[in-house]
């Protein structure tokens, strides 16, 4: 292949991606509108009901409709960040932690119910002091740490467990979080970070995943000057190793 026809390829294949994502930005706006009226009417039906006689099945379906909408929501989210990313509209903006291991303390917190719920053992272990770091940390929060767990949550087993660790390396923080779940399958581990690669694959944990959860987180972890990887065997859990620099804005 000649040098512009490598050009020619790389430029269409641009093109195509702005294209897609011109798409994916205008249908994921026109959906945000009305996933927050179900999400808002289903929520204050669940509050009436709570003070009113009422047939405990219609509980049930409306927190299925609650919990089906709210993974919709977070979907959209998902496909509107990876847009704006993308478009280079949307950069990281580190500030510094000073206290990191709070920050990842409340991380696991906003899943304590989710976990007791199901039976999971959910715990934090911070194996060494954490210096103070300059990151983005609501989108470390948001895009990475909150859709690893949850989906580690998704994916385990009653009676399993979920476990955040954390310890400083070399000018580096690394972050894992290990489940207890069916694992990854090997030829599958590297591909969960692929764009729109998750329908070709046959795992049960790949197949039901988020979709674009994983690709989001890293290309935030990328931004930082950081890596994502993941550890797994199938029937043997999981295990994300997340590495980013003390200071991410230099």
């Amino acid at each position: 292949m000649k040098v512009e026809d490598v050009s020619d390829t790389k430029l269409n294949e641009s093109e195509t991606i702005e294209r897609h994502n011109r798409v994916l930005s205008t249908i994921s706006h026109d959906l945000k509108s009305p996933m927050v009226a179900i999400l808002g009417f289903s929520n204050f039906l669940m509050k009436d009901m709570a003070t009113q006689p009422h047939d405990p099945r219609w509980m049930e379906m409306l927190k299925r409709v609650v919990s089906a909408g709210q993974g919709m929501q977070e979907l959209i989210d998902d496909i509107l960040s990876m847009v704006k990313m993308e478009a280079g509209s949307e950069q990281v903006q580190p500030e510094w932690v000073a206290d990191l291991g709070h920050e990842l303390g409340d991380t696991v917190k906003t899943f304590e119910y989710e976990a007791k719920a199901k039976g999971i053992g959910l715990s934090i272990a911070i194996v060494s002091a954490l210096p103070p770091v300059r990151w983005d940390i609501r989108r470390i929060r948001y895009h990475v740490l909150n859709n690893i767990i949850s989906n580690a949550l998704k994916f385990t087993p009653s009676g399993g467990s979920v476990e955040l660790s954390a310890e400083t390396a070399a000018n580096a923080v690394r972050i894992r979080i290990s489940d207890t779940g069916p694992g990854i399958p090997l030829n599958e581990q590297q591909r969960i970070f692929c764009r729109f690669e998750q329908g070709d694959m046959k795992s049960e944990r790949v197949f039901k995943g988020a979709g674009l959860g994983l690709y989001n987180a890293n290309l935030f972890v990328t931004q930082h000057g950081g890596g994502i990887s993941v550890e797994s065997s199938t029937g043997e859990g999981t295990t994300f190793l997340i590495e980013l620099p003390l200071d991410a804005a230099l």
